[in-house]
């Protein structure tokens, strides 16, 4: 068996814990090609490569994902290989969702004893996603992360952002359809489209949240105030009771119209957009989960 193994330098690894990847899998395979980032879009290139290898080795953060996801989707189904995924970032959301342990060597480790799952994607408009889908206070928030303060305080950061950008948060108008149906519009605060269960570390204890059901999980709010930042700080985001200030709807797919131009977040990458068209692929791509 042949694996393609793309590393990320700079996600939170080093040399030493490269070098004990390697060392954990390498008795599974027969040929290993290791191919390091060293720019944006590199991971995402080398992704496209990856065609003739049966699992490809992922060691980054979210970032270093959600690259290496859209370089796959270039290629034919039948081409793409089974994803084995080190997490070696600051949050590592579908990591968390794939129930895979968080320290590189450990979920390395987990290989050997593994299957392959097959796992939805969210296509928005010519992007793809695993993990989340964030428009307003959500993707506000993580674009005002600075740097330094994302490597030190990891999640925390997030929160902090959130918390800034609460105060000069505004509502947005929004259309959003489903089969050409209107099923909501009027003001916002946020609109998040999950398919996986965790957004900054923090799970959203969604009760119908998964990757592998065909649908995404469309939450929306009007309100912005201290409740709804202290459920964020205190990692209650989850919809187990019903709230006139959460609405939660399931759908697999979804037309979002916004009044102007906003930021959209795709699992922590950005770009800006007046329109989304949102579908779920069912198991479009494979990745190697723990069998526990």
């Amino acid at each position: 068996m042949r694996a393609l193994i793309i590393s990320n330098p700079a996600s939170g690894g080093n040399e030493t814990m490269l070098g004990e990847v390697i060392g954990t899998i390498e008795s599974l395979y027969d040929e290993m090609l290791i191919r390091k980032t060293l720019a944006q879009g590199d991971a995402g290139r080398f992704a496209e490569e990856s065609g003739a290898y049966e699992h490809l080795i992922v060691i980054g953060g979210d970032g270093t994902l959600h690259e290496v996801v859209n370089g796959l989707m270039k290629l034919p189904r039948d081409k793409r290989p089974t994803i084995g995924l080190v997490p070696a970032g600051t949050c590592n959301d579908f990591a968390r969702a794939l129930a895979l342990p968080v320290e590189p060597v450990e979920a390395a480790r987990l290989f050997k004893m593994s299957y392959a799952q097959a796992v939805d994607v969210m296509r928005v408009n010519e992007r793809y996603g695993l993990n989340f889908i964030g428009v307003g206070l959500i993707a506000d928030a993580s674009r005002q992360i600075d740097p330094l303060q994302k490597e030190s305080l990891g999640s925390i950061g997030y929160f902090l952002a959130t918390i800034r950008q609460f105060r000069e948060a505004d509502p947005f108008d929004v259309r959003i359809e489903h089969g050409g149906n209107v099923v909501h519009e009027g003001p916002v605060s946020f609109l998040y489209v999950g398919n996986g269960a965790y957004l900054g570390t923090v799970p959203t204890k969604l009760p119908t949240q998964s990757f592998t059901d065909g649908l995404v999980e469309v939450v929306h709010s009007s309100a912005i105030g201290f409740p709804m930042i202290r459920q964020l700080l205190t990692q209650q985001l989850g919809l187990e009771q019903s709230s006139p200030e959460w609405v939660h709807l399931q759908m697999s797919q979804l037309s979002v119209h916004l009044s102007e131009s906003q930021i959209i977040d795709v699992d922590g990458e950005h770009f800006e957009a007046e329109r989304l068209d949102i579908d779920v692929l069912p198991s479009e791509l494979s990745f190697l989960v723990p069998s526990h």
